[in-house]
């Protein structure tokens, strides 16, 4: 019988608001720089890539207060070089950083409040673990949804990162349940698929685009489609 549902962060819960070119771009003007966002939009993809490639090669910077904090910084970099603007890239990087410590810089997707409602109201508890910086609890409360959640894990506070199965390991520990009273629900199938898999939790992958109907794990659409799902289980 499922009693605990843990969740996934980014794209799962929420989304960066603005993306990085709006926060690049605004914090880059602040700083006394003339550029259009769509100067900023256009290397977007490669911004991406970068991080993708980073975490492929070695996700353990998701490991530490520093490397997590390290890494975002390097993005932000990064894009000032492309920008035309590696001159003032560490200042850049610095503030864009913490423009994503705030939760005025975050949106709660619109699937998700009610999800966790439903949830809450068939008195099942929930918990996040996700690959994310030390500020990950603050920002929960920024954005006023700690109440809903027992236990909020981050990778760099435990010093483990999904795919690695002790985070969900150090999760349901601290929530006292055994591997069979758990899924967890994320949007990566290599990190949440494969991580809580490892560690005996039945994954959930989150699929809003419909990219991931064939990654062999239990997909929904919408978290809207959450609550019968785990019913089912």
């Amino acid at each position: 019988m499922i009693k605990t549902v843990f969740f996934d962060v980014g794209s799962t819960l929420i989304d960066a608001d603005p993306d990085i070119d709006g926060a690049f771009h605004e914090v880059a003007v602040r700083r006394g720089h003339e550029l259009e966002r769509a100067e900023v939009s256009v290397h977007l993809p490669a911004v991406n890539c970068f991080y993708e490639e980073e975490y492929l090669r070695d996700g353990d910077f998701w490991c530490s207060p520093e490397g997590s904090v390290e890494m975002y910084l390097d993005m932000y970099r990064y894009l000032s070089h492309l920008t035309g603007l590696g001159h003032d890239a560490e200042g850049i990087a610095r503030e864009v950083n913490e423009s994503y410590c705030r939760p005025a810089h975050w949106r709660i997707l619109d699937d998700v409040l009610p999800c966790l409602k439903e949830l809450k109201r068939r008195h099942l508890r929930l918990g996040i673990v996700s690959n994310w910086s030390s500020n990950l609890e603050s920002l929960i409360r920024g954005l006023r949804m700690a109440p809903y959640f027992d236990e909020i894990v981050s990778s760099a506070d435990v010093g483990y990162r999904k795919p690695n199965p002790m985070i969900f390991t150090i999760a349901m520990e601290r929530m006292g349940i055994e591997a069979g009273e758990a899924v967890h629900v994320g949007d990566r199938p290599d990190a949440d698929g494969r991580g809580a898999e490892a560690a005996g939790i039945r994954p959930i992958i989150v699929d809003r685009a419909g990219a991931c109907e064939d990654c062999g794990y239990a997909t929904v659409r919408s978290l809207a489609e959450l609550a019968e799902l785990v019913e089912r289980f």
